[in-house]
């Protein structure tokens, strides 16, 4: 269980909460991600992570916001795929060793083009298998991460994604990064690997369907 439980509604008196609130409520509940109202929150629960977020509702709707700019950028022509986005959660949860979002993120990221051999390379440590398209975007990430980014890798994601979508895959990897912490701060639930190797394993023997990736992109 998080930290910080969802506060109700009514914890908030200030009518800029209020509207922030709500606004998260409306985004969340569009894309399938909040439960039926809660007669004690006054509103539907929106989860551990979420939840959390909304007793600062006004970042909270920032957060919200942000996810769908990020998310939705694969629709629009001139950023990055959603399956270079995807990857972005496979990088770094293999790093920093968290499943945070990964009982969402395989099962999403392989249905949004990731190559589930891309997923066990980077998970189980055998690099040897990613693609040249892949080394280069995994190499990119981890400069970012490390504020190492070098002039001939930034070249050639130029090169690849044009000025705008290699600032906006650049922010997204920032973005992630804050995401991940902050769960990991508010202690939402960090499925054990077992659970996790399973659903792998159930993607490969067909037993785990695919989601419909788009319907959490709004």
């Amino acid at each position: 269980m998080a930290r910080l439980a969802q506060p109700p509604r009514s914890a908030f008196e200030d009518p800029e909460d209020q509207k922030a609130y709500q606004a998260v409520i409306a985004r969340r509940m569009a894309i399938g991600m909040g439960e039926d109202g809660d007669s004690e929150l006054g509103a539907p629960d929106m989860g551990e992570y979420f939840g959390a977020l909304l007793n600062s509702p006004r970042m909270c709707a920032i957060a919200a916001r942000m996810g769908n700019f990020v998310r939705t950028a694969g629709e629009r022509p001139g950023s990055y795929a959603h399956w270079e986005r995807e990857l972005v959660d496979q990088v770094l949860s293999a790093d920093w060793k968290t499943n945070v979002i990964q009982g969402l993120h395989i099962p999403d990221g392989v249905a949004a083009g990731v190559r589930l051999e891309a997923v066990e390379a980077l998970r189980y440590g055998h690099e040897e298998d990613l693609n040249d398209d892949e080394r280069l975007l995994v190499g990119y990430i981890r400069q970012v991460v490390t504020g190492t980014v070098d002039h001939e890798t930034f070249a050639a994601m130029r090169e690849r994604l044009g000025a705008r979508g290699v600032v906006e895959y650049t922010g997204f990897i920032l973005w992630l990064q804050w995401i991940i912490r902050m769960m990991q701060v508010l202690d939402v639930d960090n499925p054990p690997d077992e659970k996790i190797d399973g659903i792998i394993a159930g993607i490969k023997d067909g037993s785990v369907v695919l989601p419909d990736f788009r319907q959490r992109l709004g």
